[in-house]
This record gives structure tokens, sequence and C-alpha cells, in this order.
């Protein structure tokens, strides 16, 4: 019983910071929209080829935001961090439930952190790596751009999947 409190009590801290970190890096990303990049970070994680990540960093030059734009890389680094790990702890906490369904969703929820983190990771370090050399590189490019859509669906299915594991459990403790 007590390792269960401690994994809910690291589940609760890590995956609300998380959120939290998430939330302010939201809330930067408008002063990283522009012509080359109306989508902001979310342009440059996208962006395949060397020559869109130089456009997108020049214009971010132009605009003064480009130290803004490895600050915000940085916090993403810390933010893979603790909400992969607070998805992980939430994870394996339903996976440990008495219940058939909330234990299988636990161990998708588990699956999703680890390979949405390590997506993450890789995504990122190519984007970072290629913002502090003020330098696109083709390959770096290429391998963000594939991890994107790898990190943003595991964040959904570990998102989605711990909103509907914590109704399950509380619709079962209601029920007993």
């Amino acid at each position: 019983m007590m390792r269960e409190s401690r994994l809910e009590r690291h589940f609760w801290r890590f995956w609300l910071g998380g959120l939290l970190i998430l939330a302010a890096m939201i809330a930067m990303n408008p002063w990283f929209a522009n012509a080359v990049s109306p989508w902001g970070i979310r342009d440059h994680q996208a962006a395949a080829t060397a020559l869109r990540v130089d456009a997108i960093q020049a214009a971010w030059q132009t605009a003064g935001v480009m130290n803004l734009a490895r600050f915000g890389m940085a916090l993403d680094l810390v933010y893979i961090g603790v909400y992969s790990y607070g998805a992980y702890c939430g994870g394996r906490l339903f996976a440990w439930s008495d219940g058939a369904a909330l234990r299988r969703l636990g161990w998708v929820i588990v699956g999703a952190a680890v390979v949405g983190g390590f997506a993450d990771y890789l995504e990122t370090i190519s984007q970072f790596v290629q913002a502090v050399t003020f330098k696109g590189d083709d390959r770096l490019a290429s391998i963000a751009a594939t991890a994107q859509p790898i990190k943003s669906t595991a964040f959904l299915v570990t998102f989605v999947g711990l909103l509907v594991a914590l109704f399950l459990r509380r619709r079962s403790r209601r029920a007993a």
C-alpha cells in the first residue's frame, strides 16, 4: 500500500507539473509565430530540411526572439522528463488496479509514456542543436520532423488515457 501511495504522489506531482510547464510553453508560442512560421515552434519541429530550419531561425532572429526560442527548447527538455515520468507513474498506478480494463489501459499509458518521451527527446535535441548552432542540418531536421507526429500521438494517448483511467477509477470506487 505504501508503494502505491508514493507512486500516486509521483503521478500527480510530475504529471501536473509537466502540464504546467506545457501551459507555459504554449503561452510563449505566439512570440514565435510570424509569416515564415505561422505555427511558431511547431513549424520548427516539423521543418524537415535545413533550408526550412534556417528560414524559420532567421525570421526569429530578425524578430529578436531567437534566444527565447532556445530557452523554450531547453524548457521543453525539462518538460519531457517531468511529464513523461508523471505519465509513466500514472500508467503504472493504473496497471496495478483490480479492474482488467483499467490494467490494460494502464499498460497502454506506460508504453505511450516511454515511446513519447523517447521520440520527444529525439525531436527536441535535434531542434536544440540546430538552434544553438544557428544552422539547419538536413539530418537533424529530418529526425525532428519524423519524431514530431510520434511524440504528439503518444502525448494524446497518455493525456486522454490518464483522464479516462481517472474517470474509470472514480466510477468503480463510487460503485463499491
